[in-house]
């Protein structure tokens, strides 16, 4: 039996090429989106206020600030004689983090009797906190590593109890810990989500509101026929926009691309298939343009930002919200993108994501065809 769905589908194709605001959204916005996101969303923190009373002012003390000063993640703002000065600095916010330096601490460290340097951190930003204890850990964790390296040299190990351990830390994927890595694959699934359901969420309300969906209704083509018509012009733009935002990761962000583009494009595309279905359901449920548009962003801008793993790791939230985050199409997509990108990962050892992604692009699609109802 003949399908009219290339019929529709070149109707559709015919009014988005018509349509400035819908190309807007298809080429322009993702575009502006990922060079906005890309840039301003980074785990990586720099430039931290540093504040150091050395009171030692040994050759060994000066050697410690030089590492923290020495890397692009301080920036030495203040040098207080007093250690109790140090509070002050971070109550006015001049200083973000404070390290205190003990007298006798260069002679203490040459003699091999250890010493102990206090690190005051404002609390008041967790996060920016945490990932600076993180820096101040590395860096004396690599000065300590250091010295036994010089006295292991100096065969100094049984008479000082050193143990023999060459501490060697090997980052693969990621080797220099760049946050952005991280990011833009995960934009990526992001961006195509919100953008793939704002594409189809106006495609049926709107021709409900303008009259023209009766034309449509009298014609012979079923309801499925309709739906899938409406649905693959916006499938063949979803896809170009995913491999257009992929590229601008490798070219602006200089973010790898290590997988297969064959196997991106195919997952890209049932991931397309799930996000195009979000809209096309609220297009057929709601009952005027604003309202669809309404529950497009409220079902995928909020889930896929904090509900993906995008931002947060799922396993570190609570169990009930890791449940929930198995109703999140984009999460599939995020574990997909990274995979692929970073890790070079087969179909095989993406298989469960990708299963995941065909259930739900089914389930959405099969919703939307049941709701369309052929009648005013």
């Amino acid at each position: 039996m003949k399908t009219r769905i290339p019929a529709i589908a070149r109707k559709e194709l015919l009014h988005v090429m018509r349509d400035w605001r819908t190309l807007l959204i298809a080429f322009v916005l993702p575009i502006i989106m990922i060079l906005l996101f890309g840039f301003a969303i980074t785990f990586d923190i720099r430039d931290i206020k540093l504040a150091v009373a050395d009171e030692d002012r040994s050759r060994a003390s000066r050697a410690l600030i030089e590492k923290f000063t020495g890397s692009t993640y301080f920036r030495l703002v203040a040098t207080p004689s007093n250690p109790k000065d140090l509070l002050a600095l971070l109550d006015s916010d001049e200083a973000q983090i404070g390290l205190s330096i003990p007298e006798d601490y260069g002679r203490n460290i040459e003699r091999w009797e250890g010493d102990t340097v206090q690190v005051l951190l404002d609390g008041s930003e967790s996060n920016t906190a945490t990932i600076a204890a993180g820096y101040v850990e590395a860096i004396l964790t690599g000065m300590n590593i250091s010295t036994v390296k010089q006295v292991l040299s100096r065969g100094g190990v049984s008479s000082r109890g050193i143990p023999p351990v060459d501490l060697q830390i090997r980052v693969w994927f990621n080797p220099e810990l760049e946050s952005t890595y991280t990011i833009v694959p995960g934009l990526v699934a992001v961006i195509m989500m919100i953008i793939a359901a704002l594409l189809t969420s106006l495609t049926v309300v709107r021709e409900r509101e303008l009259g023209s969906l009766e034309g449509l209704i009298a014609t012979p083509a079923r309801r499925h026929e309709i739906i899938i018509g409406k649905m693959i012009p916006y499938l063949v733009i979803t896809l170009i926009d995913c491999m257009m935002a992929a590229m601008m990761g490798v070219v602006v962000f200089k973010v790898p691309f290590a997988g297969s583009l064959s196997l991106f494009a195919g997952t890209a595309l049932l991931f397309a298939v799930s996000g195009l279905s979000i809209g096309l359901f609220a297009s057929v449920i709601a009952s005027n343009q604003v309202l669809a548009n309404q529950i497009v962003i409220l079902s995928t801008l909020l889930p896929s930002i904090m509900l993906s793993g995008f931002m947060f790791p799922v396993k570190s939230m609570p169990g009930w919200v890791q449940a929930v985050t198995y109703a999140v199409p984009a999460r599939y997509f995020v574990t997909i993108c990274r995979g692929i990108m970073l890790k070079d990962q087969s179909g095989v050892d993406l298989a469960r994501p990708t299963l995941f992604l065909v259930i739900f692009g089914t389930l959405l699609l099969s919703l939307a065809v049941a709701r369309f109802k052929k009648k005013l």
